[in-house]
């Protein structure tokens, strides 16, 4: 079976701009953290804090109209706020899982992954004088694939009160339609933990893409904001590893276990390494520890299909999609899974049905115009055979 390793990403909005931090990272700061792995990360250059959140011009005449407006309409900066965010003749927003951008890019853009759109819905509402709590949101083990990696997501959002009335409710902002009414559970996370995950979404993409010296400067920085975020503590071990440091690895990934005994990435992680540095019993072990606690989650089941898939082994990743369907089967991502491999193995009257209950059980636009694209190639195909 072919191993491959697990990337902590968190889900958000991001995209590459902003002016550059010129401080470089200096000693070993922070254990196990040894900047003599990449020298070169030293001359790289990224983000500062300041310049990831800082509201552009632009930005701060837009909040000077959204007062005007609140005050026109006898309604709040936070009514209009929050209604600009959503309001395509306004910001019009949108979600984009890939972008990684400072507040300024994002506000520019218009869209963004969830983080860096609520980290400019954070700033835009400071700017106003709004309270606002960053939200750590705990979901379940989710992944997504992307260059050969598995990546685990996770997700946050954003609380905005209007301190000047005692009697407001707050409002939730979250940017991911399909947090919409799940009940998980979360907590207020500091403007550090942010700025970590940032960072980290940073050297993940870099790792992903072979730019290892990047990769180090931005997950080193995450750790400095915030060392006690398993997330790039995970993402530097594996960094180690792809480079051969092995030692390094492992403290990292036991640095993890450290705060979290039950975390399985750094788990699964550190079975990887012991099977590469010749601890085969070991691996086994800890393996079967891990896999034990995932065979009741479908995205388990689902990233493995997605292996399975990528090597061109379409019965064994059906055999999969078809264990994640069974404990779960409105989940729209197993259903096109399912949709996938049939059309692979040639069963299209399958194929077409699960394409549809996909595009059914979608809620973001994005999701059911791909499968809607999907969908009319298959139409196309039976269209020919006529």
């Amino acid at each position: 079976m072919k191993v491959y390793a697990l990337v902590v990403v968190l889900s958000s909005f991001i995209l590459l701009g902003g002016c550059a931090s010129t401080e470089p990272d200096t000693g070993n700061y922070l254990h196990p953290v040894y900047t003599d792995a990449f020298p070169a990360a030293r001359s790289v250059n990224i983000e500062s804090p300041a310049q990831i959140l800082t509201l552009p011009e632009e930005a701060k005449r837009f909040l000077t109209k959204i007062k005007v407006t609140a005050e026109q309409k006898q309604t709040t900066p936070l009514d209009e706020l929050v209604n600009s965010l959503f309001a395509e003749q306004q910001l019009g927003l949108s979600y984009f899982s890939d972008a990684n951008s400072t507040v300024a890019d994002t506000f520019k853009n218009r869209q963004a992954n969830c983080l860096s759109l609520t980290l400019m819905t954070y700033a835009l509402a400071k700017g106003l004088g709004l309270d606002a709590s960053l939200q750590d949101v705990f979901i379940p083990e989710y992944w997504s694939r992307r260059q050969g990696f598995s990546l685990l997501n996770g997700h946050v959002n954003v609380l905005l009160t209007d301190k000047r009335d005692l009697f407001a409710t707050p409002i939730l902002v979250d940017f991911d339609a399909r947090m919409q009414g799940q009940q998980f559970k979360s907590e207020t996370m500091s403007v550090n933990r942010a700025l970590s995950m940032f960072y980290n979404n940073k050297g993940a993409n870099a790792l992903v893409y072979g730019n290892f010296p990047v990769a180090f400067r931005y997950l080193s920085a995450a750790l400095k904001q915030d060392d006690q975020f398993t997330a790039a503590w995970i993402n530097l071990g594996v960094l180690y590893r792809f480079t051969e440091n092995y030692r390094y690895a492992e403290e990292a990934y036991q640095k993890v276990l450290q705060l979290d005994t039950r975390n399985l990435t750094a788990r699964e992680n550190l079975a990887i390494l012991y099977r590469l540095t010749g601890r085969d019993s070991k691996a086994n072990e800890l393996a079967k520890e891990v896999h034990k606690l995932r065979v009741a989650n479908p995205y388990y089941h689902l990233i493995r299909g997605d292996e399975a898939f990528e090597e061109g082994d379409f019965n064994l990743a059906h055999n999969y999609y078809r264990r994640a369907y069974r404990l779960d089967r409105t989940n729209h991502l197993i259903l096109f899974a399912l949709g996938k491999t049939a059309l692979a193995t040639g069963e299209t009257d399958d194929a077409q049905t699960f394409l549809e209950r996909a595009i059914k059980r979608a809620e973001l636009p994005a999701d059911r115009q791909r499968y809607a694209a999907k969908l009319a190639v298959l139409s196309h195909y039976y269209e020919e055979q006529l």
